[in-house]
């Protein structure tokens, strides 16, 4: 009986409203300076920095969350004197172009195009030249990369690692 009720008389519906609620996002913590827990330790933080997008007002906001993040002896340094190289030119990098330098690879890129897109990024995203070194270093392919290690041609100058990486590729 009490099915054929309702059916016959359905409850009014009730108007649901629901919040959006938004799971928070751990912060990534710092970067200790081990290349091994790099990778995961950026996506970390590009995932933080997407989800809490609101809260930075301009790139000089970004830069230093992700900077500040960066702690150790080699990291820690390279972000001490970014801060300042920064702050002293009055120019802040765009997050847009910290994302794209810190993940570019060769692939299958040729060895000058990815060297003259590199220095195109480094430029772009104002790297400092002992960071834009190691990135080249990094991310070049590992052919070149052992030819550079076996050889030892790794430079600390940035025009002159570029240009050993591009002989290298040009004679492989």
């Amino acid at each position: 009986m009490q099915l054929a009720e309702l059916q016959a008389n359905p409850p009014k519906a009730v108007e649901q409203k629901f919040n959006k609620k938004v799971e928070i996002v751990a912060d990534p913590g710092t970067f200790e300076g081990d290349q091994a827990q790099f990778a995961e330790w950026w996506i970390k933080l590009q995932i933080w920095i997407k989800v809490n997008w609101d809260m930075f007002a301009d790139d000089f906001d970004i830069v230093t969350a992700v900077l500040s993040r960066l702690k150790g002896p080699v990291a820690g340094q390279y972000a001490h004197v970014r801060l300042q190289e920064c702050y002293t030119a009055g120019h802040w990098p765009t997050w847009d172009n910290l994302k794209q330098i810190c993940t570019f690879k060769q692939g299958n890129m040729r060895t000058d195009d990815f060297v003259t897109q590199l220095l195109a990024l480094s430029i772009q995203g104002g790297l400092g030249n002992e960071h834009a070194v190691e990135l080249l270093e990094h991310n070049v392919s590992p052919a070149i990369a052992q030819q550079l290690y076996i050889q030892d041609m790794q430079s600390e100058n940035l025009a002159a690692a570029a240009e050993e990486v591009q002989k290298i590729g040009r004679a492989i």
